[in-house]
C-alpha cells in the first residue's frame, strides 16, 4: 500500500525528469497526473482491517482535501474513493485513484512554483534568442535544469563563438565578460551539446567527437597545449646542434622538421628508447603507446624505412595494426615467434580480461598466427625483458 512518502518521491521524480517543463514547452496536457498504486485485496481488508483503515487515514491527512481553510492553497494530491459494501465490514470507502489535478497542485506540493516559473521564463527567452535550441530544450529538459544556475554564462560563450567562429586562439585569450577559461573547461560537455545545435556545420570539425586530448578545442577551432613527441637522433650527423640528440617537441613542429634520416624506429617503452643503440641515419621515437595515430600527421615519415617494436602481447600487435593503417610499409622487429621462444622463461601472463580481442586487419600471416597464439596462451613478453645483447645482435643482423 502506497504511503505519502512514496507519493512525494514519485512527484519529485516527475519534477527532476524535466517532464513538467517539457509538457509546458510543447503544450502537452500532462495533468491530471495519476499515480499507480496497489490496492488492498479483500483478504487484506478483513485480516488487516486496522492497518487498512490507518493507511486510508494517513493518505487523506496529507492530501489536498485537508488544506486548512484559513491558509493559502498548498496544493497536493487528490484522492477519489470507491464505495464498497462489504458483507462482513459494511460500507467501506477505499482509495480508487490518486492524482494531481493540475500542474499548480503538484508544484505547490513540492515547493517548486517559483523555480518552475524561472525555468519556463528562461527556456522561452532562450528559444527566442537561439531558435535552434528549442528542440534541445524540449528533448533534454533535464540537462537544461541541471545547468540552469549557469545557463546565461553558457549562452554568452555560445554568443561569442557565433560572432567569432574558429577563433584560432587559446581559451585564455577569449574576451567574454565575467567568464574565464576555467568555466569553459569545466563545462565543455554541455557547451559541445549547445554549440553543435547552433553553429553551422562547416564551422565544426566533425573529425573530433570526444573531449579527451583537447577534443573541444579541436572541434571548434581553438588552440591548445599540443602533445609532445620524444625522439633520439641515433646518428650525430643528424643533430640540429652539437650534442643535441634527445628532443621533445610538439607533433606539429616535428611534422615541419623533415629530418634527413633513412630509418625511423618506433617503440613503446621509454627506457628502451633511451638505451636504443646508435645507428647511422636513424631516429628512434618512443613512449607513444596508443598515441601512434598522431604520427599520421608527420608526412615525411612516409619517405623513411619504418620499424615498430612493441611488446609481444595482444596490445602490442593491436598498436602495430593501427600504425600500419597509416603507414602500410612499417615493419615489426623483435615481435616474432623466434624471439618469443628464445625468451620463454622471461614471459609473464596477460590477463584474459585485459587482452585485445579485436580482429586486426593490418597484420602479416605470421603476425596474425602469433597474435592468435597469444590470445590462446595469454603469454606476454615485454620489451624491457629482452637482454640488450639480443637487441643489438637483432638490429645488426636485420
Amino acid at each position: 500500500m502506497i504511503t505519502p512518502t512514496q507519493i512525494h518521491k514519485k512527484a519529485q521524480k516527475l519534477w527532476t525528469s524535466g517532464r513538467i517543463l517539457q509538457a509546458a514547452l510543447t503544450k502537452e496536457q500532462l495533468f491530471p497526473w495519476s499515480i499507480a498504486f496497489r490496492k488492498p485485496s479483500a483478504k487484506q481488508q478483513i485480516e488487516d482491517f486496522a492497518a487498512v483503515q490507518q493507511w486510508v487515514s494517513r493518505l487523506k491527512s496529507q492530501s489536498k482535501a485537508i488544506t486548512p481553510s484559513n491558509k493559502t492553497n498548498l496544493g497536493g494530491y487528490t484522492i477519489e474513493y470507491k464505495a464498497i459494501n462489504h458483507r462482513q465490514l459494511g460500507l467501506q470507502h477505499l482509495p480508487l485513484k490518486i492524482s494531481f489535478a493540475t500542474r499548480e497542485d503538484l508544484l505547490r506540493y513540492l515547493g517548486k512554483s517559483q523555480p518552475f516559473e524561472d525555468l519556463l521564463r528562461m527556456a522561452r527567452q532562450t528559444g527566442r534568442r537561439f531558435p535552434l535550441l528549442k528542440d534541445f530544450l524540449i528533448k533534454k529538459p533535464r540537462r537544461f535544469i541541471k545547468y540552469f544556475p549557469v545557463w546565461l554564462k553558457l549562452l554568452s560563450v555560445c554568443d561569442y563563438l557565433i560572432a567569432h567562429p574558429q577563433p584560432h586562439c587559446y581559451l585564455r585569450e577569449l574576451e567574454i565578460t565575467e567568464i574565464d577559461s576555467k568555466f569553459i573547461e569545466k563545462h565543455t560537455k554541455i557547451l559541445t551539446e549547445l554549440l553543435d545545435q547552433i553553429l553551422a556545420e562547416k564551422l565544426i570539425n566533425q573529425q573530433f567527437t570526444l573531449l579527451k586530448q583537447h577534443g573541444f578545442e579541436r572541434r571548434y577551432g581553438l588552440k591548445y597545449d599540443p602533445p609532445l613527441v620524444r625522439l633520439r637522433l641515433l646518428d650525430a650527423t643528424l643533430y640540429p646542434m652539437p650534442y643535441l640528440s634527445d628532443l621533445s617537441l610538439p607533433f606539429t613542429q616535428l611534422a615541419r622538421w623533415s629530418i634527413p634520416c633513412k630509418r625511423v624506429f618506433i617503440t613503446e617503452n621509454k627506457i628502451n628508447g633511451l638505451s636504443f643503440p646508435k645507428m647511422q641515419q636513424a631516429v628512434v621515437i618512443f613512449g607513444l603507446g596508443y598515441g601512434v595515430d598522431q604520427l599520421a600527421d608527420i608526412p615525411w615519415l612516409s619517405d623513411c624505412e619504418l620499424y615498430y617494436w612493441g611488446d609481444i602481447d595482444t596490445h602490442g600487435f593491436a598498436t602495430l595494426s593501427r600504425l600500419r593503417h597509416h603507414f602500410p610499409r612499417v615493419q615489426s622487429i623483435m615481435m616474432d615467434k623466434n624471439t618469443l621462444l628464445k625468451h620463454k622463461k622471461l614471459c609473464s601472463v596477460e590477463p584474459k580480461k585485459a587482452q585485445c580481442s579485436s580482429v586486426l586487419q593490418q597484420l602479416s600471416v605470421e603476425e596474425q598466427q602469433l597474435y592468435q597464439h597469444l590470445q590462446q596462451t595469454h603469454q606476454r613478453l615485454e620489451q624491457e625483458r629482452l637482454p640488450m645483447s639480443y637487441i643489438k645482435q637483432y638490429l645488426l643482423s636485420s
